[in-house]
C-alpha cells in the first residue's frame, strides 16, 4: 500500500457525512494513454472503506445537530455550514498528517514503505484541490512522494 486518501466529501445544508477512505497497492494502480489512476481514489483498488466511514459517522451525525440543526433560516444554514465546512477541512488535513507520521514511525503497519502518505484527494471540488492537498501533507512529506507532488503541480495548473 503507498497512499490511502480521504475523498467523497458532502454536505448540503441539512447533514454533512463522513468522507470515504480509500487506499491502494502499486499493483493496483492502472495506467492508459498517459491517464494513471494513481491519485485517484475513486478508481483505488480499496476505494470506500466501509468500516472507517461507519466508525466515523456517529460523529458526523453530531456535527449536523451541533452546526446545521440549528439554524433556522437558508442564511443562518449557510454560514453554519460555511463554518463547519472549514473547520472540517482543517481538521480532516491535521488527521491525515498524523496518520502519515504514525505510519511512516511504523505505528500503523511495518509493511507500510517509507514514502507512505494520508492525503485529502477530492477532484470534485475542482481548484480548491490543490489547497486540501498542500494542507494535509507536510511540505517535507511532499518531497518525498514525487508523484504526489506532480499530481499537485497538475492541480494547480487546471
Amino acid at each position: 500500500m503507498y497512499a490511502a486518501a480521504f475523498h467523497l466529501f458532502y454536505a448540503d445544508g441539512t447533514v454533512i457525512l463522513p468522507p470515504a477512505l480509500a487506499a491502494n497497492t502499486e499493483t493496483a494502480v492502472r495506467r492508459n494513454d498517459g491517464y494513471s489512476t494513481r491519485f485517484t481514489p475513486p478508481e483505488w483498488r480499496w476505494d470506500v472503506l466501509d468500516a472507517a466511514s461507519d466508525a466515523m459517522r456517529p460523529w458526523y451525525q453530531r456535527l449536523t445537530e451541533e452546526y446545521l440543526a440549528p439554524a433556522t433560516s437558508d442564511a443562518e444554514r449557510d454560514l453554519a455550514l460555511e463554518s463547519l465546512w472549514m473547520a472540517h477541512d482543517a481538521a480532516m488535513a491535521r488527521v491525515c498528517k498524523a496518520m502519515t507520521a504514525t505510519a511512516r514511525m511504523g505505528g500503523i503497519h511495518s509493511s507500510l514503505p517509507a514514502t507512505f502518505v494520508v492525503v485529502i484527494l477530492e477532484g470534485q471540488r475542482g481548484d480548491e484541490e490543490a489547497d486540501l492537498i498542500r494542507a494535509s501533507v507536510d511540505p517535507f512529506v511532499l518531497t518525498t512522494v514525487p508523484e504526489l507532488a506532480e499530481h499537485l503541480r497538475e492541480a494547480e495548473e487546471a
